[in-house]
């Protein structure tokens, strides 16, 4: 049985939220409902590309917050992070070795959020 990814159950909740149909939906980006549905439902195994993506934010009304949540999960249904985050990650290296070390040692959000909050001196 396929299921919906993160980004496919994201997406069918903000569309229900802005009162849209599959079909008026994917009129924002010259697609058919047929192509929204597949999403929601996990049979479509890419999300739409980054200029579909904008389309669908501007059409859903999606806030900020909303907006970068989105792109984060398609671009995690693609297994990518997006543009922006890969190119700061690319840029400061050292943020890899931390991603790794945080792997291999299983460090949680907790402890993560712990490290930060001393770092950041409780901020």
């Amino acid at each position: 049985m396929i299921e919906p990814s993160d980004f496919g159950l994201f997406l069918k909740e903000k569309r229900k939220n802005a009162q849209l149909t599959q079909d008026e939906l994917a009129s924002a980006i010259n697609k058919s409902g047929q192509y929204i549905s597949n999403i929601e439902k996990g049979k479509n195994n890419a999300p739409p590309n980054p200029s579909d993506i904008e389309a669908l934010i501007r059409r859903l009304g999606l806030s900020n917050d909303e907006a970068n949540l989105f792109k984060e999960k398609a671009s995690a249904d693609r297994g990518r992070l997006p543009i922006e985050q890969m190119d700061y990650l690319m840029k400061h290296r050292k943020l890899i070795d931390l991603i790794n070390f945080g792997l291999e040692n299983n460090i949680n959000d907790k402890c993560w959020a712990e490290m930060l909050a001393t770092i950041s001196g409780g901020k």
